[in-house]
């Protein structure tokens, strides 16, 4: 199968100037969008990198994308979307774009969270099977080939595990974060799901009409999407593959234990008062996704 990168991908965003001179990426009208996407075949695999000012380390991580997936003869794009970054990301991600035909980039002026950002490059992605790594690349890019495997066979989402049992810390965390993780664990085994070992790693991949199911009903836009995420494909029945890998910690992380602990917590606690409000009411079973 041929890689993405000679496929002429047309990038699906133009540029404008806010008023303070900043530029924003934004995304072209639905019709224009959708006569680029039809020149196009649909590539195998949409890979999303959602980037808060990470103008340092994006460069080299999304070179080590390129180079596995070209490498792998896997049919790809690229999404990068920058949520409100202000140290040059969304410059750096429209230049890239511009030079790299696999690359399409996303973004908007406000910060928004993870959530957002990954929720707006799911439903801007056209592959078959949908994914999305942290910036970092602290989950190594070849667990892909353990997410199609899934994916192919008899699963409908794939989730890289720190928790399960071949999984292996090759460079751990900080302390501060691994109390944080497993505390936030504890409480999202009671409140949200119980038999999901790790709602919250960096890395997970779907089939493209799950993903579009799933990410159309999210409400969470920050941290804790990941666990709303899962409680709804559980809601939806489902059935998830938990991947083992090597964790390669680095630094830079941009969670505030304190303070994102405790919104974390109140948005599972969000989490269940949706479900019980019927927020959740469009949210399609298993076999009844629309496209």
């Amino acid at each position: 199968m041929g890689q993405r990168a000679r496929g002429g991908q047309v990038n699906t965003v133009r540029r404008a100037e806010a008023g303070d001179g900043r530029a924003i990426l934004t995304p072209l009208p639905a019709t224009a969008a959708a006569r680029a996407a039809e020149e196009e075949p649909q590539p195998l695999l949409s890979l999303i990198v959602p980037a808060y000012n990470e103008g340092e380390r994006l460069g080299p991580s999304l070179a080590a994308i390129h180079e596995y997936l070209t490498g792998s003869g896997i049919d790809y794009e690229i999404i990068v979307v920058s949520d409100g970054s202000t140290d040059g990301t969304t410059e750096l991600v429209e230049r890239l774009g511009a030079e790299q035909p696999y690359l399409r980039a996303l973004g908007y002026r406000a910060n928004r969270g993870k959530g957002y950002a990954v929720r707006t490059g799911v439903l801007a992605a056209r592959g078959r099977y949908v994914m999305f790594t942290d910036a970092d690349l602290s989950i190594p890019i070849d667990i892909t080939a353990d997410f199609l495997d899934a994916l192919r066979g008899d699963y409908d989402i794939a989730i890289a595990s720190r928790w399960h049992p071949a999984s292996t810390n090759v460079v751990p965390p900080p302390l501060r974060r691994r109390i944080m993780g497993r505390v936030f664990r504890w409480c999202v085994r009671r409140l949200v799901v119980s038999d999901v070992r790790d709602t919250q790693c960096g890395c997970k991949a779907y089939r493209a009409d799950v993903a579009r199911n799933l990410f159309r009903a999210q409400r969470v836009e920050r941290f804790s999407f990941d666990a709303e995420v899962i409680f709804l494909a559980a809601r939806a029945g489902y059935r998830i593959k938990e991947v083992p890998f090597a964790l390669r910690s680095t630094d830079g992380s941009r969670v505030r234990p304190v303070q994102d602990s405790l919104l974390m917590l109140r948005d599972l606690a969000r989490i269940r008062l949706n479900a019980a409000r019927g927020v959740y009411r469009g949210l399609a079973r298993k076999g009844d996704e629309a496209e």
